[in-house]
């Protein structure tokens, strides 16, 4: 969804494969993206997405092409971990990030003003456009399972699925034996009132998404989860981990991986859940109108 007056195209800079497979297919992209840069057919504007560690190592060179051919770029910062990656100010990644990144057609992009307060101490100057809300997903008047649970995201050590398994065994053991989950990224446990998924369409989730009553986000890391966005978009009442910076209001935390936090926190919200349409109304700030406004005119600013 690119802002009015601007197309976009998507490079497709990563592949899933093994290590070899990834490390050749990047190398490949890299020598088209050069090509099309030296052609009258190059892009006004490279919007680069990129998380930390090998993620950015691999973005970088394509930053430095943009450098090179003197072709504005946006750096687009999602990673929740990115400032426990560069470390210190004086850090080699800090250095280098900023040695890189330093020229003026170039801007840093950060996802909330927590994290342009967090990171402009180690990178320098950040600009911030939050993500937006997905406006297919449309808020409706479901009957709700208010003792469902939502869990959606990819498998990863760091998503906290593991934690989340136990957080509804204990729920079930020592509050009410009624309280079910549905996970996606997964179908690895087999637990009572626990559905698994590795993956569900658009129509599932949003169906998922009407029908749950809580939705949670056990993750470590995180820049400004998505499918707490689209869960506020339903008016869910949302529990996430302490370890997120800039919580919307209404959101509720709970501290990261402390398992009696998050049991009594979901009792808490069982008890005296949210109203879904003061939720819904916090959720319009991420409206992808306002949203492609502010990509407009940064976009605009790095042509003029």
């Amino acid at each position: 969804n690119p802002p009015d007056g601007w197309a976009a195209k998507t490079w497709q800079s990563h592949k899933v494969a093994n290590p070899i497979g990834k490390y050749l297919h990047h190398k490949k992209m890299i020598k088209r993206f050069r090509s099309l840069i030296s052609t009258a057919e190059k892009p006004d504007i490279v919007h680069i997405h990129t998380a930390a560690d090998w993620s950015w190592k691999r973005k970088a060179q394509y930053v430095k092409l943009c450098k090179i051919y003197t072709i504005p770029c946006v750096v687009h910062i999602h990673s929740g971990k990115f400032s426990q990656w560069l470390g210190n100010k004086n850090s080699k990644n800090a250095n280098s990030f900023t040695a890189i990144t330093n020229f003026s057609h170039c801007r840093v992009v950060v996802l909330t003003k927590g994290w342009q307060n967090e990171l402009s101490d180690l990178i320098g100057q950040c600009s911030v456009v939050n993500n937006p809300v997905d406006p297919s997903l449309k808020f409706t008047n479901t009957i709700r399972n208010e003792k469902q649970i939502a869990m959606l995201g990819r498998y990863g050590k760091v998503k906290g699925h593991e934690f989340a398994a136990k957080l509804l065994q204990k729920l079930r053991q020592e509050y009410d034996s009624e309280i079910s989950m549905i996970m996606t990224g997964t179908d690895k446990f087999s637990i009572d009132g626990l559905e698994c998924h590795e993956w569900l369409s658009e129509e599932e989730k949003t169906k998922l998404l009407e029908s749950s009553g809580i939705l949670i986000v056990p993750s470590q890391f995180e820049g400004q989860p998505m499918v707490m966005l689209e869960g506020m978009q339903f008016g869910m009442n949302c529990l996430v981990s302490d370890q997120i910076i800039d919580r919307p209001k209404l959101v509720n935390s709970a501290k990261y991986g402390d398992i009696d936090d998050w049991f009594n926190s979901v009792i808490s919200i069982l008890k005296n859940p949210g109203d879904k349409n003061d939720i819904k109304a916090v959720a319009n700030q991420f409206n992808i109108v306002s949203i492609n406004q502010q990509w407009r005119e940064l976009y605009q600013s790095l042509s003029d």
